[in-house]
């Protein structure tokens, strides 16, 4: 037979337990509690943030890229919201454009995207059917209107010729001539200014040429050369546009 106090005191002992629990189980109802107002508080102000793109702001010259082109470029690339947009995802799609060299893109609380397009500047025709920039980056159509100047040579030396058309177009404004045309050939260079002189230049030797031809074109008249070849390893050629001076031959000097 037990004992009354042995019973007694095993209530107790659970009682105590019991109260124990209740005790931790308040502060962890007051955390999960907490938890849930800051995740419903932080859903509630994502809605709040991530509104709809309303207004697409455009920087640009509109020179060679038009508008539409550019909106068109962007449909569907942010359908989630402002908040979620990804302005390198912009990026990446306007640089696509082939006039388009470099883009900034902002975004302007709460529903504006703004777009600075930096455009591509063309400098001169590359084979009759396409452009080409300061860089020799070919730009894949061709403006006639523009009245560029004219570049030729093979495909992937785009940025060769355009580095010796700086160049030849440099020496040439030192002599009030202005290059419009410039072919990179297998026999050498043909540059064309623009009171037709035609000068040929070594491949090898480009721009050594023109230094030896710098020495003496004081001596001449350019106005009445029609060709000078500096491809000789002495001196070099000249035809005269007057015949009846030099029989519409080269004269070698």
């Amino acid at each position: 037979m037990k004992a009354k106090g042995a019973v007694r005191n095993k209530v107790k002992k659970n009682r105590i337990i019991g109260a124990n629990w209740v005790s931790y189980l308040k502060p962890v109802s007051i955390v999960i509690t907490l938890i849930c107002v800051v995740l419903s508080v932080a859903l509630l102000l994502a809605q709040l943030i991530n509104k709809d793109v309303n207004q697409l702001e455009i920087e640009a010259t509109f020179a060679h890229v038009s508008e539409d082109d550019i909106r068109t470029q962007l449909q569907g690339v942010f359908p989630d919201g402002f908040a979620y947009l990804d302005v390198s995802k912009v990026n990446e799609r306007l640089i696509e454009l082939p006039m388009i060299s470099s883009v900034q893109v902002e975004k302007i609380w709460p529903d504006t995207l703004k777009v600075s397009v930096q455009e591509e500047k063309p400098v001169a025709i590359w084979n009759g059917s396409s452009m080409v920039s300061q860089q020799g980056e070919i730009l894949p159509l061709a403006l006639a209107q523009l009245q560029l100047p004219e570049l030729q040579g093979s495909e992937g030396d785009s940025r060769l010729v355009m580095q010796h058309f700086q160049l030849f177009n440099r020496w040439g404004k030192r002599h009030q001539l202005n290059l419009i045309s410039l072919n990179s050939t297998a026999s050498g260079w043909q540059l064309i200014y623009k009171n037709n002189l035609q000068i040929w230049l070594d491949n090898a030797q480009a721009m050594h040429g023109l230094q030896q031809l710098e020495s003496v074109l004081q001596q001449f008249q350019l106005e009445r050369i029609q060709r000078i070849d500096m491809r000789y390893e002495q001196g070099f050629a000249v035809a005269w546009k007057d015949q009846a001076q030099a029989q519409g031959k080269e004269k070698i000097i």
